[in-house]
């Protein structure tokens, strides 16, 4: 951290790090509250379809209502981008002609905003944070190869679990171990839960849609995706083993149902609610290392335990801002395309039925080796909202491409085909 401030403090003499958020929603908001915590970091644009999620967010911050720009126009942006205020808007296209920024960072958690937001980003020149799993999972391959040809950064975000485990991996590394297994906790998983099921334990403020897919598993497999993408760790089966397990007990319990080292997975917890948790099983063997080892409390070896309880989403992710813009470096963006999530019938469907993506009512998704899902000609589960259906389909039936329709044309099916041509 003493890095991150140190540069910060630097920055601050000079001028602030200009941020664009996209999305006011639970984490947009919250990012603009720790944001402010920290030297130099200035959320300079907001940007929602609510403005006064937006308006209200600043203001809880400190932020006086006489010192925010409510503007509808790129002439407008302009005028107030040279004054100290804050901008406000609910025009997304404004971000197709963004001067001034350092960084664009996407909090919506729609995958065909988040694809429009980051190329605009990148054409632009312009370093791109996303929190969006989802779009990520789904076309973030080729929109890194994008960012690499305009020498920008395209990143998901620290704090949410791909990032975080991503640098627990790349800890883990650094200090010789191998990764075995590497994933996250939950405390309940039902693939058939739709919003309406989960709506009494949504908090003010949160998507029920959302909340509704980490219920059915689909977010996980979104986010597991991404952290294979960006380290060629794979799933070890379609859906992931997902042993229940408890912390004393999680090594022993993991190698008696993997088949194979280097593979992403989740974890269900038997006496605690593992849901905010991340792990890795590392190995390493080496014998005067292993005495070490088992005198600092890790175990016998030569396989060992990194944990962590929590991961701090919004509250971790300016080092993700810090990252790109001061360090021109991603916390995790994707090499390649090694995992991806499949699209499966939640309940039996009828020809005609469109369906509703991530979190709804119709679909949800798996986990499998993205050879495995091209192979069997599968239906991305970050498609799936664009889709129509040709046939019937029963519960738990994988959906493939041959099986739907795209009635309409998008920015995200044009990047995944570019994407799969890769």
């Amino acid at each position: 951290m003493r890095v991150y401030l140190n540069a910060l403090k630097k920055r601050a003499k000079v001028a602030p790090v200009n941020v664009a958020i996209v999305g006011a929603g639970w984490f947009g908001r919250g990012l603009v509250r720790e944001m402010v915590r920290w030297p130099a970091l200035t959320p300079k644009l907001f940007v929602s379809r609510t403005i006064e999620k937006a308006v209200s967010a600043l203001m809880d911050v400190g932020v006086q209502r006489e010192d925010i720009t409510l503007i509808k126009s790129n002439a407008e942006l302009r005028n107030a981008m040279a004054t100290d205020r804050y901008i406000v808007t609910s025009n997304i296209e404004l971000m197709k002609d963004l001067k001034g920024f350092d960084l664009v960072f996407e909090a919506t958690g729609d995958i065909e905003v988040g694809a429009n937001t980051a190329l605009w980003s990148i054409e632009q020149g312009i370093n791109f944070v996303t929190v969006g799993a989802e779009m990520d999972a789904t076309v973030g391959v080729i929109l890194n190869e994008y960012a690499k040809k305009k020498n920008v950064i395209y990143s998901d975000s620290d704090g949410d679990q791909p990032g975080v485990l991503a640098k627990m991996i790349a800890n883990a590394k650094m200090l010789g171990f191998k990764i075995v297994v590497a994933g996250n906790g939950k405390g309940f998983l039902n693939y058939h839960a739709v919003p309406d099921d989960i709506i009494k334990w949504v908090r003010p403020g949160h998507n029920p849609r959302k909340i509704s897919s980490f219920t059915d598993g689909s977010k996980q497999g979104l986010e597991l995706t991404v952290l294979s993408n960006a380290t060629g760790l794979i799933p070890g089966v379609r859906g992931m083993y997902g042993p229940k397990v408890t912390k004393e007990t999680l090594i022993e319990d993991y190698l008696a149902v993997i088949k194979q080292e280097g593979i992403v997975d989740y974890m269900m917890g038997t006496n605690c609610n593992f849901g905010m948790s991340v792990f890795v099983i590392a190995k390493r063997e080496h014998d005067k290392t292993a005495e070490s080892l088992e005198y600092y409390k890790m175990g016998s070896g030569p396989y060992y335990l990194f944990f962590q309880e929590h991961h701090l989403c919004e509250i971790e992710a300016p080092k993700s801002i810090v990252d790109a813009a001061l360090f021109h470096m991603a916390t995790i963006a994707p090499k390649g395309k090694f995992a991806d999530v499949l699209t499966v019938a939640k309940k039996d469907l009828k020809a005609g039925t469109k369906l509703d993506g991530v979190g709804g009512y119709t679909v949800y998704g798996l986990i499998d080796r993205a050879e495995v899902v091209k192979q069997e000609n599968l239906l991305p589960l970050g498609l799936s909202e664009y889709a129509v259906l040709r046939r019937d389909v029963t519960m738990d039936e994988p959906i493939t491409y041959d099986m739907v329709d795209f009635p309409q044309d998008n920015v995200v099916l044009r990047l995944r085909r570019e994407q799969d041509e890769l």
